[in-house]
């Protein structure tokens, strides 16, 4: 998603138009959705037309501001299908990695025909430059505000009280023995009335492998019963256990499913130092994960091993917010989600988090991935398991294109309410990384215009030579198609899952 700023493509003759290419372009679209999923479809689809909004944006400030715009193109390569209307070629190009507007005279590279001169980009005013190179991560602010308002119109504002419901319930858990549903509510634990769900989280935590008494709603009637905790390992714990780490939580020791921490205990007894097969859910994001080797070097109690573990997720109660109170809602919420991801990807440009990305994806180092279950070594976990940490730099992996839309289409599945959230936060980070202050990306045109405007005064008017900024913006390019590509690999052998 760009300006064009090379030499003027060759001129085109006007040609009749054939709807060949755009009609095989949506039956891809169309495939997509039956041999794939139809949430894949419509997250490639928004994507698309991200993507085509950013363009015009660059497309519609340059015709405000009199500049002449002689291609608008989706994907780059060999065109597709395109059609002329006016001085502009409008069409669709074989390779989906972008698009690009060319507006004339961008540099001093770009000749430009007498007649044209005043409409070039490179006699315009400052102000006019500056509006025109960043319109594009303008309009992904505002697309991105525009989905978080329709987010709060629909779905409301989560409310101050705190309350919550059940929004999903995992595999054996304490919560799937006690037969919760989606939608239920959690009243109390061991008599103790539930707040919100941080304080149900501490008053679980403490309670590992422990009998609780739940008491919880459903429909409007209420229920109590008794349930013994699950628990994941504890520090302490998993440092008895070669191959599990802390967060863990073990569901299956050498074929046999293990439900608490007897049965943990009954399943390795006279086993200690040997090598087993250990099936375990990962404390974030990740798929069921298996350690072939795991080496048992002692039991702690239980109330030492693990912390307590339940088994539910929250969907926090909303209140519903008329169009006009969501409007100042929807500012505030775009703020606080601007500045959780400019300050995220910042870290990770800067924090060091771009070498050990690299260095993990080139060593090798990655879990293969079979259907749901992820086979890994001992000794080999920490990029698979630790995947979504938090607390580990794996977290501030790169995204590809491809990944993004994978995380988008398994967030699609889970409603459409999510879909819109994850493209709110998917073009305010396309936004910020296009005004990142090196050419080609819109950023870099910002930091060449306003040089320029600088250098220029006493009525004379300074001029950048592209001849010197070029290598840079190749040297950039190759850097970002680099990694690119080691995302696309990552994403494609060491998928993010959040289901």
């Amino acid at each position: 998603m760009t300006l064009n700023v090379g030499p003027p493509a060759a001129e085109t003759e006007e040609r009749p138009n054939d709807f060949t290419g755009l009609i095989l372009l949506a039956l891809a679209v169309l495939a997509l959705g039956v041999f794939a999923s139809w949430s894949w479809a419509f997250i490639v689809s928004m994507i698309i037309f991200m993507i085509f909004m950013h363009e015009m944006g660059h497309f519609i400030t340059a015709k405000l501001t009199g500049m002449k715009v002689t291609e608008f193109f989706i994907g780059f390569g060999p065109r597709i299908w395109s059609f002329h209307r006016g001085e502009t070629e409008y069409g669709v190009k074989l390779i989906p990695a972008g698009a690009y507007v060319r507006i004339i005279g961008m540099n001093n590279l770009d000749p430009v025909e007498p007649g044209d001169e005043s409409r070039a980009y490179r006699i315009k005013s400052f102000p006019r430059k500056l509006l025109v190179v960043t319109a594009g991560s303008l309009m992904h602010f505002l697309m991105a505000l525009a989905l978080i308002y329709a987010f709060l119109v629909w779905q409301g504002q989560e409310s101050d009280s705190g309350e919550w419901t059940v929004a999903s319930v995992s595999d054996q858990s304490a919560a799937a023995d006690l037969g919760l549903q989606v939608g239920d509510e959690i009243l109390a634990i061991d008599g103790i009335e539930v707040d919100d769900f941080a304080q149900f989280g501490e008053l679980v935590f403490a309670r590992g492998a422990q009998d609780v008494e739940v008491e919880y709603r459903r429909g409007g009637e209420t229920f109590v019963d008794t349930v013994v905790l699950g628990g994941r390992l504890t520090e302490e714990g998993a440092a008895t256990i070669r191959g599990l780490e802390e967060t863990d939580r073990i569901l299956q020791i050498d074929g046999v499913d293990v439900f608490s921490w007897d049965d943990v205990a009954a399943a390795v007894d006279g086993r200690f130092g040997e090598e087993l097969q250990v099936v375990f859910d990962p404390a974030r994001g990740n798929t069921i994960q298996v350690v072939e080797n795991a080496v048992f070097e002692g039991l702690l109690p239980a109330d030492e091993a693990t912390s307590g573990f339940f088994g539910v997720s929250q969907e926090p109660l909303r209140e519903s917010m008329g169009v006009f109170a969501a409007m100042p809602a929807a500012v505030r919420e775009f703020g606080s989600v601007f500045s959780l991801i400019t300050t995220g990807m910042w870290d990770t440009l800067t924090g060091g988090a771009l070498p050990t990305f690299v260095s993990d994806t080139l060593s090798g180092d990655i879990d293969t991935v079979h259907d749901d279950i992820t086979s890994t070594d001992a000794g080999e976990r920490e990029i698979a398991s630790r995947a979504l940490d938090e607390g580990n730099p794996d977290e501030e992996r790169i995204i590809s294109i491809y990944g993004a839309a994978r995380v988008g289409s398994q967030i699609t599945d889970q409603g459409l309410d999510g879909a819109l959230v994850f493209m709110a936060f998917l073009n305010i980070s396309v936004g910020f990384l296009n005004l990142l202050p090196l050419p080609p990306l819109d950023g870099g045109h910002v930091v060449i215009a306003t040089y320029e405007r600088l250098r220029s005064f006493g009525g004379r008017r300074h001029e950048v030579d592209y001849n010197k900024v070029m290598p840079v913006t190749y040297a950039v390019f190759v850097l970002l198609t680099g990694f690119g590509l080691l995302a696309i690999f990552r994403d494609i052998i060491d998928p993010i899952n959040i289901g």
